[in-house]
């Protein structure tokens, strides 16, 4: 009888060592901060609950059976149910943000065209084409359509004002800066001095000097370097003229 009394007190303490019981959670970040919305799963039954706004989670469990702890953005985490957090029935969970190693970095420069968003290639404006074309271009036809009620006033007001010239005026400069600073990119001054045979005082001379030519600001927009240099070594000898003029006199 006693045989039977201790197999029975040692089933009963098996069976309630492995009996399914609630396990309280709580899930923090580094920062112990809590974390809502976080997937709390026992990987062995698939029971899966959320943890709340405060970071709380309640799941049943079983001894040996393990839970995974997971969210977008956070590394995963797994958890066995030993014996000693069956007994203890609570449990803190600390998630490290996932850091994610780029093989590589592609910067895309989206292009409208490409895209098939436009069937036209787009023209890109200066500063000071889009203030002229702000502005707009006053013409005589525009006055025909005063009866209609349809004339633009601003392009008659800025060329009353004198506005419309100044604009002009400050897109022909700002053509000839970036002329300028393309010719100064494409070639050094160590070309100007050895190749040009020009002084130290003459080279930034001969470049402004250069810029005020149209076919050279047209070629400084091309890879193609020998029709600019072609081109630079002509408008040398109408620039060393002058020069050679005075030293005769």
């Amino acid at each position: 009888m006693r045989k039977w009394l201790f197999l029975l007190f040692v089933i009963q303490c098996s069976w309630s060592q492995n009996e399914p019981v609630w396990l309280e959670g709580l899930v923090v970040s580094e920062l112990r901060n809590e974390l809502a919305n976080i997937n709390v799963s026992n990987i062995v039954t698939n029971a899966t609950v959320m943890t709340n706004e405060t970071g709380r989670f309640r799941i049943l469990v079983q001894l040996n059976e393990a839970l995974k702890i997971s969210a977008v953005g956070y590394e995963e985490q797994f958890v066995k149910i030993d014996e000693a957090l069956y007994k203890k029935k609570q449990l803190v969970v600390k998630l490290r943000a996932a850091v994610y190693n780029l093989d590589e970095v592609r910067v895309v420069k989206l292009d409208a065209q490409k895209m098939g968003i436009i069937d036209y290639k787009p023209k890109h404006y200066t500063p000071a084409e889009r203030k002229l074309r702000t502005a707009g271009q006053f013409s005589p036809w525009q006055i025909l359509m005063i009866p209609l009620g349809g004339m633009p006033l601003d392009p008659m007001i800025n060329a009353i004002t004198g506005r419309t010239a100044m604009l002009k005026k400050e897109l022909e400069v700002e053509r000839k800066e970036l002329a300028l600073a393309a010719l100064t990119s494409k070639l050094d001054s160590l070309y100007f001095a050895d190749q040009l045979h020009l002084a130290p005082d003459q080279v930034k001379a001969f470049q402004y000097y250069a810029v005020e030519n149209a076919e050279v600001r047209a070629l400084v927009k091309s890879d193609n370097l020998i029709p600019l240099k072609f081109k630079l070594s002509q408008l040398l000898v109408e620039f060393l003229k002058p020069k050679e003029s005075d030293e005769k006199k």
